[in-house]
């Protein structure tokens, strides 16, 4: 998981929250937005997503918070978590709570969740319901998109050689978005070995 601070609403957004009698709807301008606040990246898992692969999630469940329905603050940008058979994300979510919170500066999620070589995610007891069985974080498929990403950028690394400045300089790289606005998928993860590196330097 990445923490993501929120920002201002669209304006597109807030004119369509204003309306009288409006329901719900990702309307075109609130994807972009979402998907320009978090890079590119799905809240929970950090692969790549873009509008035509995206929901919108709302953190608090729309069907028992419905006063939150709208809120900017409560919506995030989500992977469909159905690229594979095991469900993950909001789709496994569905109406259950979290404990954790992707945009929470008091219990930030980056400080919550690490990795092993693996790509297995690891978290503290008290987030395994989340992790594990609301978000399904930890399926087959995430695990391997995981080490394979640590695998690239330890090849790349090995290229550039394993100087303070080089990984210092990697760690940079993945943790800002590109030129183009974008995180690099599951960053978080290729930050940990990155820094895991730089300790053993």
């Amino acid at each position: 998981m990445k923490f993501i601070e929120k920002g201002k609403e669209p304006a597109a957004w807030k004119a369509h929250r204003e309306t009288p009698g409006v329901d719900f709807d990702a309307i075109p301008e609130l994807k972009e937005a979402l998907l320009q606040e978090q890079g590119y990246i799905c809240c929970y898992c950090m692969s790549g997503i873009k509008e035509s692969n995206m929901k919108v999630e709302h953190y608090k469940p729309r069907g028992k918070y419905p006063n939150l329905k709208l809120d900017f603050t409560n919506l995030f940008a989500a992977c469909k978590g159905n690229f594979c058979s095991d469900k993950h994300c909001d789709t496994k979510k569905d109406k259950t709570e979290l404990s954790i919170h992707p945009a929470d500066p008091k219990n930030n999620c980056e400080l919550i969740v690490s990795y092993k070589l693996s790509g297995h995610l690891t978290y503290p007891a008290e987030y395994r319901t989340d992790i594990e069985n609301t978000l399904n974080l930890n399926n087959p498929v995430l695990r391997l998109n995981r080490k394979s990403t640590m695998e690239a950028a330890a090849i790349a690394l090995k290229k550039l050689g394993y100087s303070k400045a080089v990984i210092e300089k990697q760690i940079s790289k993945f943790n800002s978005k590109n030129d183009a606005g974008k995180f690099n998928p599951y960053c978080n993860a290729v930050l940990w070995l990155l820094r895991k590196k730089l300790s053993a330097n």
